[in-house]
């Protein structure tokens, strides 16, 4: 795979995720989170904190492959980074049967 297209592919993933991110917010400061269980505002941050990460490890992803640019023109193949689903979340079932 051409370096640049896995560039691509990480910097639209990384926007997928900052958008999903900025959308998330939005919702989750509209909830009452004094209706929410304990193991809901739990699962809430778990994903908040999942994403901060997925989005610092896409980052560091896009860093590496401009500085390999310089010296390499493929790669093997892209990672993809995607916001959802983790296995706690109902479409994570449904995928996985």
């Amino acid at each position: 795979m051409w370096i640049q297209d896995a560039l691509a592919i990480a910097r639209a993933d990384l926007a997928r995720i900052a958008r999903y991110v900025e959308r998330r917010e939005r919702f989750l400061d509209a909830l009452d989170w004094s209706m929410l269980s304990d193991a809901q505002a739990r699962q809430s941050a778990m994903l908040d904190e999942l994403l901060a990460e997925d989005l610092a490890e896409g980052q560091n992803y896009v860093d590496w492959l401009v500085e390999r640019m310089t010296t390499h023109l493929t790669v093997p193949g892209a990672l993809r980074f995607a916001p959802h689903p983790r296995p706690w979340h109902a479409e994570w079932i449904t995928l996985a049967d």
